[in-house]
């Protein structure tokens, strides 16, 4: 079966198939016979309506010119999926389309999926707030939301014996981090945020916000600046657990870093937000604390630094967590898996989660 792919573009070419140099991007690409991307534009003479035109916006009106060859068309990015599904609602004909989607609450997303995500062959998720929210405010079929785990690679992730000398902080998407700093203030705790900016979502549209903002307000013991990926790994090893401090939010705000941290063998705090709810569980791989509340984040900091028994003994479960539910080599197989269900009419199974240990509590016997 070919099959016309928009994802996320490798960020190298090269392949590192023990996962310690780069991450295993192409595995995604290598499970499909035919793969079409931004590369597709490459080489295009754009029309005067393309010169003014977005890429997304020319990448998938290409993707509905291209529709004879191939199949299928599975995208991953919200503006290419909006605007192919607006494309083929109102054209003569498309090809079965199946979009790898997580933020259906999103008002630049809600509003069209309203008016077109009927046309869509099958849905695959990650976040089990925003696939009720498909079903119960948006009409999305339950059979059509194909719900799997996200992604990490825990090759490239993985547990490095350093000393430990700190704890850290990462990412941009929704953070909160003012409350860190006010929760960091006037302990001796030395964190690194590893970020340049914060982006902010407001009505549905985020505003990027940058790091020299709140760099100002950080203390002796807090470093603020993003790094790469490799040097972030190694914060991580050095880190004796990490903070992802966030926004109020239904979506999943965070994923990637908590994802990383627990693949790395660190406990994460975190703020217990409407959408993080499927992958930390609250006292064996990390700890929720209140959105905003800069007092219980600085006693939980406190309370996991003072005790590196009980720090490394949730990393080393937050680790076996990610081994048997997260990692990239699984991700890709429930990916494809969930992708040919669609295409074959297969209902997605009724198998939302509403927490990690989920699969654990079924097989308990119940207690009196």
């Amino acid at each position: 079966m070919a099959m016309a792919v928009q994802g996320r573009r490798t960020e190298t070419p090269e392949r590192d198939p023990t996962g310690q140099n780069e991450q295993r991007g192409y595995l995604f690409e290598d499970l499909f016979a035919k793969r079409y991307d931004e590369v597709i534009l490459d080489g295009l003479a754009p029309s005067r309506l393309g010169r003014v035109m977005p890429g997304w916006a020319r990448l998938a009106r290409e993707l509905q010119r291209r529709r004879e060859e191939y199949d299928v068309i599975v995208t991953w990015s919200e503006r290419v999926t909006l605007s192919l599904m607006a494309l083929q609602a109102l054209s003569s004909g498309g090809k079965p389309h199946v979009a790898m989607m997580y933020w259906f609450s999103r008002p630049s997303v809600r509003l069209p999926m309203r008016v077109f995500g009927q046309s869509l062959r099958g849905i695959v998720t990650w976040s089990s707030a925003q696939r009720n929210y498909a079903i119960e405010h948006l009409g999305i079929a339950p059979e059509k939301i194909y719900l799997i785990k996200h992604y990490v690679d825990q090759l490239f992730w993985s547990p490095r014996e350093r000393p430990i000398d700190t704890m850290c902080s990462a990412g941009a998407e929704m953070r909160d981090y003012p409350t860190l700093l006010e929760a960091l203030r006037g302990t001796s705790l030395h964190c690194h945020v590893a970020t340049d900016h914060v982006r902010v979502d407001r009505m549905g549209f985020a505003r990027r916000i940058g790091a020299d903002r709140f760099a100002a307000l950080a203390g002796d013991h807090v470093s603020i600046g993003r790094m790469p990926r490799t040097d972030l790994r190694e914060l991580y090893a050095r880190s004796r657990f990490v903070v992802v401090p966030l926004q109020e939010s239904d979506t999943d705000n965070g994923i990637t870093v908590i994802l990383e941290a627990m693949s790395m063998g660190k406990p994460v705090i975190c703020s217990r937000t409407k959408g993080q709810v499927d992958v930390i569980e609250d006292g064996v791989t990390g700890i929720f604390v209140p959105v905003g509340d800069a007092k219980a984040l600085r006693a939980a900091m406190l309370e996991l630094w003072n005790d590196p028994q009980r720090a490394r003994a949730m990393g080393r479960a937050a680790r076996a967590y990610i081994e048997k539910h997260h990692t990239l080599d699984k991700f890709c197989r429930d990916a494809k898996a969930a992708i040919d269900a669609a295409v074959d009419g297969r209902r997605a199974p009724d198998s939302a989660f509403s927490s990690p240990h989920a699969d654990r509590a079924a097989s308990e016997p119940a207690r009196s």
